[in-house]
């Protein structure tokens, strides 16, 4: 039985709950997330979670994907004024810094990989089309590629998610890796057609 919750402003209130539930999809994913373990960690009833997630644990774990993709794609550079190797690695560097922890938004990044849920791969969908954008404006100078270089990109991606993944459990540093990453975008924007006009490619290949 839970004790009364304390009152907090509604902003406030969703905000802790999404934060608890940030903590638990990491932990158990979708399947196991627990709308019991974050009432009794939050100390509020499951009528009040269902007031700001109407539809409880899916929309809870939605808005989890929201967060999650968010951070994964916050402060990816695409300022021209930089030069493209600098862009390159700090976009690189960040996607590392995630995978490296992993940090819980990185967990649920690729759980929803994985998810059967339509709702839930939309929400994906949606953070991979944004990073696809990043990586196609820097690399060929349009952040409307053709569909060739989407799905290059894609793969890309896909790969390098994966590498970073395993390099961490194997405890492989990241500059031992990043060669790999390099050459495999490389591969990837040579691959397939780059843009209808006049394509750009870093000079070093690098996200």
């Amino acid at each position: 039985m839970h004790r009364a919750a304390r009152r907090l402003p509604p902003d406030v209130r969703r905000e802790q709950l999404l934060a608890i539930a940030v903590e638990l999809a990491a932990r158990d994913g979708y399947s196991g997330f627990s709308l019991d373990e974050l009432t009794e960690r939050a100390g509020v009833t499951r009528n009040l979670v269902y007031r700001y997630f109407p539809r409880g644990r899916i929309d809870l774990y939605l808005a989890v994907v929201e967060r999650a993709g968010e951070e994964i794609t916050r402060g990816w550079i695409t300022d021209r004024e930089r030069p493209v190797a600098e862009r390159m690695d700090a976009n690189f560097e960040r996607m590392a810094a995630h995978a490296s922890g992993p940090s819980d938004e990185w967990v649920i990044h690729r759980q929803v990989q994985t998810s059967d849920e339509p709702e839930i791969i939309a929400v994906g969908e949606r953070y991979l089309n944004r990073i696809i954008d990043v990586i196609a404006l820097n690399q060929l100078g349009t952040d409307d590629p053709p569909p060739l270089a989407r799905i290059a990109i894609a793969s890309y991606l896909a790969f390098t998610e994966t590498a970073l993944d395993r390099a961490r459990r194997a405890g492989i540093p990241l500059e031992e890796l990043r060669p790999l990453i390099t050459q495999t975008l490389v591969a990837a924007m040579s691959a397939g057609p780059a843009t209808e006009g006049s394509p750009h490619r870093a000079a070093d290949g690098r996200a």
